[in-house]
């Protein structure tokens, strides 16, 4: 194959890998923690009590308990720790004079973008003088991991370099309820996802039967930037009280929606030499470089019930809620990406991209939370703790520096403390990744070459005899950890007493 049609499929390739990327990354799935300093105080288990303005995420029938108007503003201050060690590789595309690789090793490498100071929440809640009503306008950042960023020489340039993304959620939200005895309620929301930057490193070898699993003086920095300014989604929730004792509630997030990011493509070589050539790209004879990446988002059910031991005047000594979600990641099979007939050029050469699919075969999950609250001073101080366990959202085979997907765990603990009309919530939150491994047999993300003249099924006499029945090396085997720590704060004003 020629060099120029080498660079020609790499701007295909990038964006195929660049839509691994997500606008709130978590490891399980595009999420990471509780949204609220009650929820995440509990552990995340809060769809049955739901009883600020957070319900209008976790069940929007909880809107209807308020009883008065408040107004509620808050943040989410995170740590998120991420690791990988690359597993001991043989380096073909570096052998001896006889013909047999090196052994190379490599060091562990970690997120540089740890601290993440903010992940805001505001909005306003109100019955409207409407006894049995709720009503919310709220703003908030979804839960997640808006940075990564690794190094350019490390274990896992081949799989992400950095990555900024930035989510929005804007929401409506009604609620009604009979008497106290059970309550519905829908959220409308405005999902906007104003940036989005992914970057990582491809080889762009053009050489029949080569290999080069370590690095490459073709190697090719692609960068993503884009943008979706609306997308649109709901949930609908509802309560019941059998016993005043107990509560009982579903929510569910119900719209098949996909995010559309559309954004431009960049390529760049990582070594600097003016010999090498240079990349541009047209649409109907004219300069053009955008490109349409698709990301589906799962549907969500949840499901709490709830003791609530209560005093002899009617309220709330201490409750103990248990939760469970489920979400269908399995909408997760691929990612896309539409160039919509992206021509890319390399002197007298033209290829139209297309459309391009990634398979990401991601499975559904299951979250089970427990928490509660204990009153310790009426109307004054209250205390709060939870555990969690999701199950893992992908096999440890296509586990990545982006979604090693592993199953988590992990608690929270907090308080609330009230005086007047106003109520301070303050919530520590820790998530944990159970440590994902990898071995070379068993890893299935391939390192993207897609000027190799090897193609399915991989077995020609153009491909690397050390790579028969694989597209490329793989990239992904080695040992992923990552950890997240959450300080959340809240403070919320109450008309009326």
């Amino acid at each position: 194959m020629k060099l120029s049609s080498r660079f020609v499929a790499l701007a295909g390739a990038a964006a195929v890998t660049l839509a691994a990327s997500s606008p709130a990354r978590g490891d399980g799935g595009y999420y990471t923690g509780a949204l609220g300093a009650q929820a995440a105080g509990r552990g995340g288990a809060f769809t049955a009590k739901a009883d600020d303005l957070t319900a209008v995420a976790y069940n929007p029938a909880g809107l209807a308990k308020i009883g008065t108007t408040i107004i509620q503003v808050g943040n989410r201050f995170s740590y998120n720790g991420s690791s990988y060690t690359r597993a001991t590789t043989l380096d073909w595309g570096n052998v001896d004079a006889s013909g047999m690789p090196p052994s190379v090793s490599f060091a562990k490498v970690n997120n540089s973008q740890t601290v993440q100071a903010a992940e805001p929440l505001l909005g306003v809640a109100s019955n409207l003088g409407l006894r049995d009503w709720g009503f919310a306008l709220a703003a908030y950042a979804p839960p997640g991991t808006s940075r990564l960023a690794f190094p350019l020489d490390g274990g896992q340039r081949y799989q992400m370099l950095n990555r900024e993304a930035i989510i929005l959620s804007y929401c409506a939200a009604a609620a009604w309820k009979f008497r106290d005895v059970f309550g519905v309620g829908a959220t409308v929301q405005w999902i906007h996802v104003p940036r989005l930057v992914y970057s990582l490193v491809i080889d762009g070898t053009p050489y029949s039967g080569e290999a080069n699993p370590v690095s490459s003086d073709l190697d090719i920095q692609a960068t993503m930037r884009g943008s979706d300014p609306f997308t649109f989604n709901a949930i609908i929730g509802a309560w019941v009280r059998p016993v005043p004792a107990f509560e009982f509630a579903v929510a569910g997030q119900v719209v098949p929606a996909d995010i559309v990011t559309n954004g431009t493509l960049s390529v760049a070589f990582v070594r600097t030499d003016p010999s090498l050539p240079t990349l541009y790209t047209t649409r109907n004879g004219d300069p053009a470089n955008d490109v349409r990446v698709t990301l589906p988002l799962p549907l969500l059910a949840r499901a709490g019930a709830r003791y609530r031991n209560l005093g002899a005047d009617g309220h709330e000594r201490f409750d103990i809620e248990v939760n469970v979600a489920y979400e269908t990641w399995s909408r997760v099979q691929r990612f896309r990406v539409d160039t919509n007939n992206l021509v890319v050029n390399f002197r007298p050469t033209a290829v139209n991209i297309n459309r391009i699919d990634i398979d990401k075969r991601w499975r559904d999950t299951v979250t089970v939370s427990v928490g509660g609250d204990v009153v310790i001073i009426p109307d004054r101080l209250a205390l709060r703790a939870g555990l969690f366990y999701e199950t893992a959202v992908a096999d440890a085979a296509y586990a990545s520096v982006d979604f090693s997907g592993g199953p988590q765990f992990g608690g929270g603990a907090g308080a609330s403390v009230s005086f007047g009309h106003w109520k301070l919530m303050l919530a520590y939150q820790a998530r944990v990744q159970q440590t994902v491994s990898v071995t070379e047999a068993n890893a299935r993300v391939y390192q993207q070459v897609p000027g190799s003249a090897c193609m399915a099924p991989y077995t020609s006499a153009s491909c690397n005899p050390n790579y028969l029945g694989q597209p490329g090396p793989a990239v992904n085997a080695g040992t992923y950890n990552t950890a997240s720590h959450f300080a959340l704060l809240a403070a919320q004003y109450r008309f009326g007493l």
